[in-house]
């Protein structure tokens, strides 16, 4: 009788974890070739991923939630000023960076970068999505994320930059594992629409702050890619 061999149930477990290392040591490293072609007045997608929500946003709120400390712009206390980030109407779009999309960031617009900044997770940080919603990310269904616990407490990093048609934000909301993002702009730098803006090592959800004279050209649930999709366009 011929006996089976002995490491045979073990090559399965072997294989999911040679898997499992490669996408966390390597796969979600990967730095694909970009060649960003925005035209005049477009905005490119800030990351690769599913678009989650597109919301308009009125005297700098969206669903009672105050776009402004979304974005993790500059503080400006209510009723001293309406003219920053978010404080005003536009378009918020966020997009789920899952665990096998691109973790780059991207720069949507070309400007002045006029503001960086960094904001940790008073409580600690929580999953962005549910059990269920994070497979149907997977499976290429949408989930709205705009109004979830982690959305809006964690950890955060954000950048403005000055355009034509008034401040374009791109705020980086870590998702449980936490944000472990690098930012490569610094104020002041002349930042070029598809160029690198950050790096996410666990993913996360995607804000762009539009301001009104943009309109999007994307829907909930559909695949954008960083650099290359216009997410939107402004015309004057």
């Amino acid at each position: 009788m011929r006996s089976r061999p002995l490491l045979s149930p073990v090559l399965p477990l072997v294989a999911a974890g040679v898997a499992a290392w490669y996408l966390r040591r390597v796969y979600r490293f990967r730095d694909p070739v970009r060649l960003p072609q925005a035209g005049p007045g477009d905005a490119l997608s800030p990351a690769d991923g599913t678009v989650s929500f597109v919301r308009r946003v009125q005297a700098g709120q969206v669903e009672q939630v105050r776009v402004p400390d979304l974005l993790n712009g500059p503080h400006i206390p209510d009723g001293l000023d309406t003219s920053g980030p978010g404080a005003g109407d536009g378009w918020l779009i966020g997009v789920f960076v899952g665990p096998l999309d691109v973790h780059y960031a991207y720069q949507p617009v070309s400007g002045t970068v006029t503001h960086v900044a960094r904001r940790d997770a008073a409580a600690g940080n929580v999953p962005l999505a549910g059990a269920g919603a994070a497979l149907g990310f997977l499976a290429g269904r949408a989930a709205d994320l705009l109004v979830t616990r982690g959305a809006l407490e964690n950890a955060r990093l954000s950048s403005v930059t000055a355009t034509p048609f008034g401040d374009v934000t791109l705020t980086l909301v870590a998702p449980g594992r936490g944000l472990r993002g690098v930012s490569y702009q610094r104020e002041g730098d002349e930042g070029r629409a598809g160029f690198k803006a950050a790096f996410m090592q666990e993913g996360g959800l995607a804000l762009l702050h539009l301001p009104p004279a943009f309109t999007p050209s994307v829907g909930v649930g559909d695949r954008v890619t960083g650099a290359q999709t216009v997410i939107a366009s402004a015309r004057n």
